[in-house]
């Protein structure tokens, strides 16, 4: 499944607005719903069209300052390994001379350091700075009492939730795939499931391949069928 432009969803406005300030404003973005509402996707989609943007995908491998900063630096082009100071004042030093916004992914597994780091390199360059991941990491930045995290999310210059997607996203979302009125319902009621669009788009890449084998326009029925194979229940 791929369209040549991403529909202007309400998730692709919220998370384009999110980074649009960041970079405008030298400040530090927060963008945060569950899995599968299409977040990472629209911040792919904003970064391929702004090449120099700085996008970071992180895994809980990576939550210290070290491996933060080590894929920054990939990402510019300096392999190089040390301690947190050195790995923190390169970054600057770039940034300084080099400004490009940076997205860092899958947030939530960042270290309390390596958020600290990440807003003095902020501090530092006025880079503006994304931060995007599940709720986690807007209960944790939030503070929950603890007096280092509310210091944290009292320099975040702008918070977008990503919600459920509504009917009209799906509409949207799938449009050049000639769905009727039912078929859409269907995949909504899909979207607010576990998964959310993530779900849809699975169900429906294993419903193109029973219509092209059954040689029929796509309908509910293919939908249906595909959701059952996807779960086991066929």
């Amino acid at each position: 499944m791929g369209n040549s432009q991403m529909a202007h969803t309400h998730t692709v406005d919220d998370v384009i607005m999110a980074v649009s300030f960041a970079e405008a404003a030298g400040d530090i973005s927060l963008i945060y719903g569950d899995a599968g509402l299409g977040k990472t996707v629209s911040l792919k989609e904003y970064v391929s069209l702004h090449p120099d943007t700085i996008y970071v995908g992180l895994k809980d491998c990576d939550k210290s300052t070290k491996g933060v900063c080590e894929k920054i630096l990939s990402c510019i082009g300096k392999e190089l390994h040390g301690v947190d100071r050195l790995l923190v004042d390169t970054i600057t030093d770039y940034l300084m001379n080099n400004p490009r916004l940076i997205i860092i992914d899958e947030a939530q597994h960042l270290s309390i350091r390596a958020l600290e780091n990440l807003r003095a390199i902020n501090d530092s360059t006025e880079t503006g700075i994304v931060l995007c991941g599940n709720p986690t990491v807007y209960d944790r930045m939030h503070g929950r009492g603890q007096a280092h995290f509310a210091q944290l999310y009292s320099r975040i210059g702008i918070r977008r939730h990503i919600v459920e997607p509504e009917l009209e996203d799906i509409t949207k979302i799938f449009l050049n795939y000639g769905l009727d009125k039912e078929s859409l319902l269907y995949l909504h009621k899909l979207a607010l499931q576990r998964g959310g669009i993530r779900n849809c788009v699975k169900v429906l890449n294993i419903a193109l391949q029973l219509r092209d084998s059954e040689k029929e326009p796509l309908s509910i029925d293919h939908l249906q069928s595909a959701y059952q194979l996807r779960n086991g229940e066929q």
